[in-house]
């Protein structure tokens, strides 16, 4: 009986939060522009002709679910994946430009939320956490010696801000922001050889989507 006891007040007490919440989970599907935010230079192995590298933003989907741990506090996890398109010029004079397809981000993140008004027609919110960010290698067309570049997977700090427009009970709108800086080692990859450099990618990431409250 004393165990029994025991386990009743712990349930009590782990079951208080979530019934004070007025909400307990929320999924989310997504639209959302992904910024890499990022550029970098790649030294060739042809002598004295590097190239830079830069990426554009393009739009993306993806989906969340955010599971209330009280009445403010929320853990919210997010996937988004983007297909961002990467230019490529080389500095020797006159150097041709090159463009990539293929390239896949997928920008997985895990943030702890604090709801300003969890109840309210107006829910603004404000976390941090962390994410993973994985890449599938870029291929490049319009240069002769370069086939395609790969990008390492990579971990970072996440931080988050964005408000909910209630539309009904089990409904509403979301807008969100989130910005994940990381530093992703690249490998380009050529006929006659490889080359690595470190390239900072810090995307931020602006979403809006619809809300099912449960």
């Amino acid at each position: 009986m004393k165990w029994m006891r025991i386990a009743l007040v712990l349930s009590c007490i782990i079951a208080v939060p979530l019934f004070a919440a007025d909400r307990t989970f929320d999924l989310t599907g997504w639209a959302a522009w992904v910024d890499p935010n990022s550029s970098g230079t790649f030294h060739s192995t042809t002598p004295n002709q590097p190239f830079d590298v830069n990426f554009n933003g393009k739009l993306g989907y993806g989906i969340g679910a955010n599971l209330f741990l009280g009445n403010h506090v929320s853990a919210a996890f997010d996937v988004v994946q983007v297909r961002p398109e990467a230019t490529l010029r080389s500095r020797a004079v006159g150097g041709a430009g090159a463009l990539t397809n293929g390239f896949r981000m997928t920008p997985m993140t895990g943030v702890l939320q604090w709801h300003f008004a969890p109840s309210g027609f107006i829910d603004p919110y404000i976390g941090a956490g962390g994410a993973y960010v994985l890449f599938e290698k870029a291929n490049v067309f319009g240069t002769p010696n370069l086939t395609h570049i790969d990008f390492k997977n990579d971990v970072g700090f996440a931080v988050n801000g964005g408000v909910s427009f209630r539309l009904s009970r089990m409904l509403a709108l979301t807008a969100d922001g989130k910005y994940v800086p990381v530093k992703s080692s690249a490998t380009a990859v050529y006929t006659n050889g490889t080359t690595t450099t470190k390239v900072k990618i810090n995307p931020v990431i602006f979403s809006g989507g619809l809300s099912l409250r449960f």
